[in-house]
């Protein structure tokens, strides 16, 4: 599990061992839909009018609408975890109380 937060531009670095993972390579399109509150990434994924951005060196692009929907900006603490099943990436929404705990913890 990591803590990441987006940049301004709404992309976000993935850590190598996650993206090692789930099989992710530079340059190929990535599959990112929303699932139950929370974002799935995932380079296996056949319905193709979900969402695709390009992953590379690390990062991607999370989609405007998809920010949109779940109230994701620069600010916001995101969990990625690795969802070895299914060869994809969960990103969820930290709480805000979690959250105010992460800010208190890194100074």
């Amino acid at each position: 599990m990591y803590i990441k937060k987006l940049t301004k531009s709404g992309q976000i670095s993935l850590p190598a061992e996650l993206y090692k993972q789930a099989g992710f390579k530079d340059g190929e399109y990535v599959t990112i839909y929303k699932e139950a509150n929370q974002l799935v990434i995932s380079s296996h994924h056949t319905d193709d009018y979900l969402n695709k951005c390009i992953f590379r060196n690390g990062r991607l692009s999370i989609p405007m609408e998809l920010r949109k929907m779940l109230n994701i900006n620069a600010t916001t603490f995101l969990m990625i975890q690795s969802a070895k099943e299914n060869k994809s990436l969960i990103i969820k929404i930290v709480v805000q109380q979690e959250n105010h705990l992460l800010q208190q913890n890194s100074y």
